[in-house]
Formats: C-alpha cells, structure tokens, sequence
C-alpha cells in the first residue's frame, strides 16, 4: 500500500517539474538590419523582456506558454511553446523584417506652436525625459581646462568612452522603449480595455499584445502622438483585422 502511495507522488512530483517554469534562453533570427530591443512578451505569465546584442534574450517560460513577438524593424509574431523547444541549448526564433511603405508624406511646419509660446515652460528653457537626459550626459561632449599653456576646449573623455564601450547605443535603446511606453499608456488612457474587447472583438487576455503589435504602425503611432482619437480607433479597427487573422488565423 505505501508503495503505491510513494509511487502517486512520484508521478505528481514529476508532473509538477515537467510544467514548472524555467529560463528560456534563445535568439532572434531575421533579416531586418538591427535585432536588438525587440520585445519578448510572454503572454501566459504576463513576463516580458527585450533582446539584447545580436538578438539573444532569456525569459520565464514553459511548454503551452504563448509568446508574442514585437519591433520596429520585424512583424509581429506569436508562437506557442512546445516541450521540445527547450531541449536544446539555445531556442531560435525567425522573424519577417517590416516593411513600411508610405502612400505620402506631407510635411507641416508649426514651428510657431510650442511648449513656450504656449506659456508651459520659460523661454531658454529645454525639457528632456529621464532617458532623454541620461542620453545627453553621455553623449555630449564639452569643454575641457587649459593645460600646458595651450588654449582652446577640447571634447572630453566621457562621450569617447561611452561610445567604445557601448553605454550610448544602451541609452538610445531605452529612449526607444521609454517612448514606445509612453505611447502604449496613451492607447491605455484613450480607450478602455471593453472597447477591445467588445468593439475590436479582441480576447481579453490578448489586448495588452495588441497594444503592442499596434505600435509597430507608422501610421497608429502619427496618429497617438497627435491625439487624433477618431483617426486611431479607425487604424485600430484596421490592425485588429490584421492581429486575428495572425494569432488565430484557424477562426479566420
């Protein structure tokens, strides 16, 4: 008898360690010129991170679990985790490179409408995120002392080494994020999660990867940095149609 009883723990025990979550590392694959900061969502746990140098990335996961790919410069991709992706060493991932043609491009120039004629902020006064200025500490060069009777600045060490060691391509890439950030919380703020649901006909589990996969539109982002609430929902109802026929091309 209690060697049945050893034997049902046994097999809850291995049960349990086979859909345990473990670190996925792995690698994107693609022809788009530049893998780096591509987001990794998994969508099952809620975890996300972003791709490192050359594509690699590492991420909580396990077998079922629902990834969802997302850049600039690659298609948006989901895939579910199957128990042989993590036998081997290394997990790879092809992605389709973006392709964004525009039909025009009309240039405005309101030059004459700003945070200081607006009266926001004093005249001389240059605003910068947090990023932003990290961004600009790092890369900024500036004047140096005299030293042996020579005169005239010269550009100091902190750009130059920043630049060789690869800080200043990081800041750029967390300016990048940050703004795709800001913009998703835009999307967040401009319409609830039932007209996802309810208008776009997008399960309620995926809408935070369809706020994401939007954000690779060129047209969606113009339109959020706007404010142009009419225009976006029109463009979401557009990707939605887009985003089903991809994620549950089956229902389609």
């Amino acid at each position: 008898m209690m060697s049945n009883i050893n034997f049902v723990w046994l097999i809850i025990l291995i049960s349990q360690a086979a859909f345990s979550q473990t670190l996925l590392k792995g690698k994107v694959i693609s022809e788009a010129s530049n893998l780096d900061g591509i987001h990794v969502i998994n969508l099952s746990n809620k975890k996300n991170t972003l791709t490192g140098n050359s594509g690699f990335f590492s991420i909580l996961a396990k077998p079922s679990d629902t990834l969802m790919f997302s850049g600039v410069l690659v298609k948006g991709t989901q895939i579910v985790l199957r128990p042989s992706d993590f036998s081997e060493n290394l997990f790879f991932m092809k992605l389709k490179p973006q392709v964004n043609q525009l039909d025009e491009v009309v240039i405005k120039n309101y030059s004459e409408i700003n945070a200081v004629s607006l009266g926001i902020i004093p005249k001389g006064t240059k605003s910068y995120t947090p990023a932003q200025r990290r961004l600009r500490t790092a890369s900024a060069p500036f004047a140096s002392l005299n030293a042996g009777g020579m005169m005239g600045g010269s550009v100091g060490l902190d750009p130059l080494l920043n630049a060789i060691s690869g800080r200043t391509a990081m800041l750029k890439k967390e300016v990048a994020v940050e703004t795709r950030e800001r913009l998703q919380e835009r999307l967040s703020h401009m319409f609830e999660d039932v007209f996802f649901v309810e208008k776009l006909g997008i399960p309620a589990e995926y809408v935070k990867g369809f706020q994401i996969f939007t954000l690779d539109d060129e047209k969606l982002v113009k339109a959020l940095k706007s404010k142009n609430t009419t225009l976006t929902a029109f463009l979401l109802g557009e990707l939605a149609e887009k985003y089903k026929k991809m994620v549950f091309p089956e229902k389609n």
